[in-house]
């Protein structure tokens, strides 16, 4: 019997049946795509699914959505019934779950807590900023979140706050104000307000947690290389969460491209921040006896210094440098880069919406009036800041269609299954859309579009009047944290929200009642795709002033909180 023998094909032959087969695939990819593309162009509202691309996922539409991220992600949720299932490209680990349906978020951070924590992933995306309170899991999350609660819940550390923001409002904020409107007269001057707000929240933030000032706001708008370091840190984070990573880590290993940025953002914030610890180690050896935990009330009150110590009473050990810079960067980024976006959104709505502006500051002038019967002190304490009512039912509707941090990651530790049906898998991405919370119409209504602060206030407003009836009880309605997330939900919310109102109300009050803000009017205000809910072109205004520009200074000693002066 003889065998047969099959003849390899020539070469040229098997060369160009590969070459064939490549067109053939290139070609039938390029008729999916084209017939993908005109298939969306033909509808009129968003598909409910994305197009999942061979190869690419999902990718290619959030790429191609990208300049209006937020209002994409959005529409999906809404035509999803609030949760999504994202396909990443293959051969990556880019697959997510999207939600904003309440429930599942209530199950996320609060009834199932212990499987969600923040997760690997997001740790060596934010390492940047280090291993700060919002990236922390575990023991060490627990720690910090101990060490930080038990020094800003003290009276000395609200003294030093009202101090130094009474200090910084006039040194710097009403300076740069009164300079542009002056100008006005003259000159057409416009403002960045986002700028003016981040430098100036920069200032007061080191000046809380560094004791130092960096003097970023000022007239000349200087460089400051420290406050850069923070913006190239938020946008390489950024780059991290789009790209895979063995091509940041890649680029990381030559110092090139965005990571080589990144590499000398680091290189520069710490090099600040680490410097002012130093100092303040020479400093506490120097004078170990006169630091103890009686003088919480002083008119001193160093929140570095007691950081250090407080760090040594808890975790029993010597300080570690890397534990407390930790600790001031976590403290920097959420005083910084939140208040300065929710300040700066609160804003363009208010010069967008005169009718609230007018109710906010018609409450301003009643609350003078209740207070002294004439108009010279507006607040003797902090506590009558919570008197402001509308005002702080502006800054909640500011941060339900704007809140500062747009979106919460985690990442599960074994299977689970959402309220909502949906499966999740071990070590599962899953990413809360905190921005699209907000404007889902079965928790707000049919006007959550409108900037509406009266759907915040309990037992004042009848219709869109304000009621003069000062005895009546007035309340902000209690929305649950697991609807209303700009502070987030369960344990893991935020520890300064106290504080954060407080700055936010003495900062407005005083900006409102002096000056009048006036959006330019061809200026675009859109939400920058990042992990802060920046305005990607900032926001042009221009400044004019209600008071006579020589008695500023006289108003700025008579609107601010007095509680702290001596």
């Amino acid at each position: 019997m003889h065998a047969t023998i099959i003849a390899p094909l020539p070469q040229k032959l098997t060369m160009s049946f590969l070459l064939l087969l490549a067109f053939l695939s290139s070609l039938l990819l390029l008729l999916y795509t084209i017939m993908t593309i005109r298939k969306m162009k033909k509808k009129k509202s968003p598909s409910s699914t994305i197009p999942n691309w061979p190869l690419f996922g999902m990718l290619p539409s959030l790429l191609w959505n990208l300049p209006r991220l937020h209002e994409f992600v959005t529409d999906i949720l809404k035509l999803n019934g609030g949760t999504f299932v994202f396909k990443g490209p293959s051969f990556t680990n880019l697959n997510f779950i999207l939600t904003s349906d309440p429930i599942n978020v209530h199950h996320i951070v609060t009834n199932n807590f212990s499987n969600y924590p923040k997760g690997p992933e997001l740790k060596a995306i934010m390492a940047p900023f280090g291993d700060v309170l919002f990236n922390s899991d575990g023991d060490s999350w627990k720690t910090k979140k101990e060490i930080v609660l038990s020094l800003i819940k003290t009276a000395g550390f609200e003294r030093l706050l009202m101090t130094t923001l009474r200090y910084k409002l006039a040194d710097s904020l009403i300076p740069v104000l009164d300079h542009a409107a002056a100008r006005n007269h003259h000159d057409d001057v416009v403002l960045d307000l986002q700028d003016v707000m981040k430098r100036f929240m920069f200032d007061l933030t080191c000046l809380l947690f560094l004791g130092i000032d960096p003097e970023c706001l000022s007239t000349s708008f200087p460089r400051v290389p420290c406050a850069e370091a923070f913006d190239v840190l938020e946008e390489a984070i950024v780059y991290r969460h789009c790209v895979p990573k063995w091509v940041w880590k890649l680029q990381r290993w030559f110092h090139v491209g965005w990571e080589g940025r990144t590499i000398e953002a680091e290189e520069c914030l710490n090099g600040f921040v680490e410097e002012r610890i130093r100092v303040k180690m020479v400093e506490k050896q120097g004078k170990e006896s006169s630091v103890n935990d009686d003088d919480d009330d002083d008119d001193n009150y160093d929140f570095l210094m007691k950081l250090i110590v407080e760090t040594e009473r808890l975790t029993g050990t010597c300080y570690s440098s890397k534990f407390v810079r930790d600790i001031v960067v976590s403290s920097m980024v959420a005083g910084r880069d939140t208040i300065a976006v929710a300040l700066s959104w609160f804003f363009w709505l208010v010069a967008t919406n005169p009718g609230v502006e007018d109710k906010i500051l018609e409450e301003l002038d009643r609350v003078v009036i209740t207070q002294t019967g004439e108009k010279e002190v507006i607040f003797s304490s902090t506590e009558e800041l919570n008197k402001m009512v509308y005002l702080h039912g502006a800054i909640n509707e500011t941060l339900r269609l704007y809140p500062s941090v747009p979106y919460e990651p985690k990442q599960s530790l074994k299977d689970d299954v959402l309220p909502s049906g949906h499966i999740v898998g071990r070590n599962a991405r899953v990413l809360v859309s905190i921005y699209s919370m907000g404007r889902m119409e079965d928790v707000w209504g049919k006007d959550w579009m409108e900037f509406r602060p009266e759907r915040w206030v309990a037992a004042r407003f009848e219709g869109n009047d304000i009621c003069n009836n000062d005895n009546k009880k007035i309340n902000i309605i209690h929305v649950p944290s697991y609807k209303f997330a700009a502070f987030m939900a369960g344990p893991r919310s935020c520890s300064g929200r106290k504080i954060a109102y407080t700055q936010m109300k003495t900062i407005i009050s005083c900006v409102l009642r002096m000056y009048k803000i006036d959006v330019v009017g061809d200026h675009p205000v859109v939400p920058l795709p990042s992990i802060m809910m920046f305005m990607r072109h900032g926001l042009k205004v221009r400044i004019s002033s209600r008071t006579p520009v020589s008695t500023t200074t006289n108003v700025v000693n008579s609107i601010l909180p007095v509680d702290s002066v001596e």
